[in-house]
């Protein structure tokens, strides 16, 4: 059941109760008490910890301040019930003007005039008078907006079944879901005559759903085939020695500089970077607990898709020397296999580490008695000469103490079983002299909550046996770890993991390919018929396929587009790839002719935004593409201003890189920037939800996609590209104007026009760039303060932009589309 829905339920339950004993109802005491406690609690869903009874405030002490996240959005005023405030007989959630006639009433006026003070000095902006029956819901503060607190307007609810008649109203001013996010600001704008629209029209020039698949030439068809094949290869699936073969081998980069700078505050003990081409650090640091005696935990630490699983496979099978891999055990889960479960993290680590250590010491993965007496000697020696003496001394006794002592060691396993485990790992220590590794890989995908259980698990492994820990963990995992203070606590190694560069993640492998993989052959046509009447044949059509995707792919502009785009995750890149090679848009034909002749296939830049934008369709396919999205028009719940996404897109872009712990920013702070330009926070947060959900912007755990679970945000790759499109690259808002939905009729008849008319296509993205500016101006505002200069230049860039599209389509040498 929905919030609201609860809330009337529950009013509708109350009602009745509260009528039984309101004549009884004398004090202000038991006013509050009796009625409004319990609409504020058990229909409007303020919990008690966020309300405030008798807070001081300046000279004096206001009845309620109802905080949200410790700081004040509501007061509340509260008067004895016999005190009236002449507002019997008022329709239901009218509204009148403060200042005007129908709060004469001395009880009123009291209230009213408390509850402005107060508001003003909580700085809090909504208040409420009530008396138990009868209800005023108003501003008392207008938080710099340059009008008169007292020619603001108020909503008069004269009784709890008024309330009931009017509910939604009421629950969307004065609950806590919406006096949290100002939900309540467009109710008292529309009352006052300043509503944020005066129209409801809604129309894009091109409705979702319209897109139109552009057919594809056969040639096109037999590339995509091999493509098909291709692309499946380079994920490694069908080969997972590609993985380890074809790793990036890089100790420093520009990203890797960035990211260690990121994490060289937060980790305690020393950082150095990670030799990826020989893995020397690890190897002597393996070398060494094996000579010394001493146990060491290692924290792999590098971004989501930086390589961490493929690194330690290739480390143990092709790195590290086979003299110290045989003295070793190495023990690796795969926390993939987990469900994700909170509730037995510790329960299947302890399973899955036994099982595994069984599987590798003993025969048939099973001890038999003798290796459990070894494991467990000195409990045996114990129980022998102690507990158990006079049962093992007797004659046969020794059978039915190893039954006893066999049973014990049973139960240990299936109920204690980290003793057990300990155990294991003695056993392989003492008796096997060897060294256990214990590997806990991909834990990346689970929520922060779950990869600290496991770093705890492994902790407390590591403190009580001879062993080394590897953990892979994600930066923000290690992030987390230290506000926690753990990693502060204990003593570690970390070693760094850069991500690698999408260009060479996919030169390696086409190089792979191409020295160990013969691709399928697909018959082509003997001839295709290209640009009317010319016809070609074409005998291998595969070399054709590998010439074009080596082009594209590694060209560093758009093969940085298509990574940053995916984030640069490897698969999604790949994914990206694909459908960008296959996309109608390049004019494969075009290309098979400059291959043919001999000439340098050369790709216009322009073209390839437009074959990432479009894909296979005539326009952008609105909810159908992954990778690129439409940054003016993200959400459209609540009118805002249409540069929202990419105002905070550029708040988060302003963070210098260097700015270890500023890369994040919290949520908070973003919503009071912007409120600072008179943004609605309700937007702010529906806007931000959504950046989150396509991946333009990232929470600090890697799993989160909701602003309501969200607490420090920032930037990702994707962000970055579409805020450096949406600022300036013409194919990208050309594609975005056709299918965003325009709030202004005017300005979708003038473009629908011109359309008609074939108007330059430069002239008509510059009008729909003159709409996002008018736009938001009505709903935005920058400050004249340097904390605001991007916000205002922001705005520059997309009038010069302007007037660059229009200068172009004046020219005689514009470009028809």
């Amino acid at each position: 059941m929905e919030p609201i829905d609860a809330a009337i339920e529950r009013l509708k339950a109350l009602r009745p109760e509260i009528a039984s004993y309101v004549e009884s109802v004398n004090t202000e005491a038991e006013v509050r008490l009796k009625i409004i406690d319990r609409i504020l609690t058990e229909v409007l869903h303020w919990p008690y910890a966020s309300i405030e009874a008798e807070p001081h405030v300046g000279d004096g002490y206001a009845d309620y301040a109802l905080l949200d996240a410790g700081l004040c959005r509501v007061i509340l005023e509260a008067k004895k019930d016999g005190v009236s405030f002449g507002c019997e007989g008022r329709r239901p959630g009218a509204f009148y003007k403060l200042s005007g006639g129908v709060f004469q009433n001395s009880g009123a006026r009291q209230g009213i005039d408390q509850a402005i003070r107060y508001c003003g000095e909580k700085s809090a902006e909504l208040a409420c008078v009530t008396n138990g029956r009868e209800w005023i819901l108003f501003r008392g503060s207008r938080l710099g907006d340059g009008r008169k607190t007292r020619d603001g307007f108020a909503f008069v609810f004269p009784s709890l079944q008024a309330i009931e008649d009017e509910f939604l109203l009421f629950y969307n001013i004065l609950s806590r879901e919406s006096a949290s996010a100002f939900g309540y600001r467009p109710y008292f704008q529309e009352a006052e005559g300043h509503p944020i629209r005066t129209s409801t029209f809604q129309k894009s020039l091109r409705m979702a759903g319209t897109a139109r698949h552009i057919p594809s030439s056969s040639l096109s068809a037999d590339i995509d085939r091999i493509m098909a094949a291709y692309f499946q290869r380079l994920t490694g699936d069908e080969d997972p020695g590609m993985l380890e073969e074809c790793f990036v081998e890089t100790s420093e980069s520009i990203h890797a500089d960035r990211q260690l700078a990121r994490i060289a505050d937060d980790i305690a003990s020393r950082i150095q970077a990670l030799d990826t081409g020989q893995g020397e650090a690890l190897a002597q640091l393996l070398d060494r607990v094996s000579k010394s005696g001493r146990h060491e935990f290692v924290l792999i630490v590098g971004t989501k898709g930086a390589g961490k699983t493929t690194f330690i496979t290739r480390f143990f099978e092709s790195v590290l020397d086979r003299k110290t891999l045989t003295a070793s055990i190495v023990l690796r889960l795969d926390l993939r296999e987990h469900s994700g479960d909170l509730s037995d993290v510790i329960h299947w680590l302890s399973t899955s580490l036994i099982d595994s250590a069984e599987a590798a010491l003993f025969k048939d993965g099973r001890p038999s008695f003798r290796e459990i007496q070894g494991m467990f000697f000195d409990e045996y020696n114990r129980l022998s000469k102690g507990p158990w003496a006079a049962l093992y001394e007797i004659e046969d006794g020794h059978v039915q103490f190893h039954m006893k002592f066999g049973e014990m060691i049973e139960e240990m396993r299936s109920s204690r079983k980290q003793e057990y485990l300990r155990g294991l790992l003695r056993h392989i220590v003492r008796n096997r002299k060897q060294l256990p590794i214990l590997v806990f890989d991909n834990a990346d995908p689970y929520e922060i909550a779950f990869q600290q259980q496991v770093y705890q698990f492994a902790r407390s492994l590591y403190e009580v046996e001879v062993c080394l820990v590897i953990l892979p963990i994600t930066d923000r995992t290690s992030w987390q770890l230290t506000k926690h203070g753990a990693l502060q606590s204990f003593e570690h190694e970390s070693f760094f993991l850069p991500t690698p560069r999408t260009d060479e993640v996919i030169r390696k492998r086409i190089a792979f390919i191409d020295k160990r993989v013969e691709l399928d052959r697909v018959s082509p046509k003997d001839r295709y018929s290209i640009s009317g009447n010319l016809h070609l044949s074409v005998r291998d059509l595969s070399a054709f396929t590998q010439t074009l995707q080596r082009v594209f792919l590694q060209t560093s502009e758009v093969s940085g587009w298509i990574g940053d785009l995916s984030n640069h995750d490897v698969r999604r890149t790949l994914m990206l790839a694909r459908r960008f090679i296959s996309s109608p848009h390049l004019r494969v034909d075009d290309l098979v002719m400059a291959y043919l002749a001999g000439s340098a296939l050369e790709l216009p830049s322009s073209r390839a935004v437009k074959a990432l934008v479009r894909y296979r369709y005539d326009i952008y396919p609105v909810g159908m593409n992954d990778f690129v999205q439409n940054i003016f028009a993200l959400n459209l719940e609540m009118a805002t201003t249409p540069l929202l996404g990419i105002r905070m897109l550029q708040l988060l872009s302003d963070v210098t890189p260097d700015e270890r712990r500023d890369a994040l920013i919290d949520v908070d702070r973003i919503e009071a920037y912007f409120a600072g330009m008179c943004v609605e926070n309700r937007a702010v947060r529906l806007w931000l939800n959504e950046l989150l959900k396509t991946g333009l912007v990232l929470d600090y755990d890697p799993t989160t996609s909701s602003v309501e679970s969200s607490r420090q945000v920032e930037i990702s790759p994707a962000g970055r590209q579409h805020l450096y499109w949406a600022l300036g690259n013409y194919e990208y808002i050309n594609a975005m104007m056709e299918v965003t939905p325009l709030l202004t009729e005017r300005f979708f008849a003038e473009l629908t026009n011109e359309a008609r008319a074939g108007v330059d296509w430069h002239r008509r993205t510059g009008k729909f760039v003159s709409y996002l500016l008018e736009e938001d101006s009505v709903y935005c505002s920058a400050p004249r303060h340097e904390a605001y200069e991007s916000q205002r230049k922001l705005r520059d860039s997309l009038e010069a932009l302007r007037s660059r599209l229009t200068e172009w389509s004046k020219s005689p040498r514009r470009s028809s589309r």
